[in-house]
């Protein structure tokens, strides 16, 4: 997989969002990672590389395996992205009703 540089990058590979998805559930290790979002065990522990790269997922040891954990914090980044697209489309809708009301009571007069 491509290098990622950020969080908005790692979140748009579908197969990393299904290895997030898996461990918000509980912490795996990459053979069961590997059985539940597909594709061979080298391409998951590379995406695991790269979430780990951005901070959206820790590991530790446990014998000879590595047992990954989600850590959602990164994702606050997102969160406050989408929030200001939400107040932009928000005063938009709000506007758009304004002038339909104008237009409604101009109909009305």
């Amino acid at each position: 997989p491509p290098a990622v540089l950020d969080v908005f990058s790692a979140i748009g590979h579908p197969r990393r969002r299904a290895i997030m998805s898996a461990l918000a559930a509980r912490e795996r290790r990459v053979s069961e990672l590997v059985v539940e979002v597909g594709g061979s065990q080298p391409t998951v522990s590379e995406h695991l590389v790269q979430l780990r790269s951005v901070g959206l997922v820790s590991s530790t040891k446990r014998g000879r395996e590595r047992i990954y954990r989600l850590d959602p914090a990164p994702l606050d980044e997102i969160a406050e992205w989408i929030s200001t697209l939400e107040a932009f489309w928000d005063e938009r809708f709000e506007r758009l009703a304004r002038t339909v009301a104008a237009i409604d009571a101009e109909e009305e007069s």
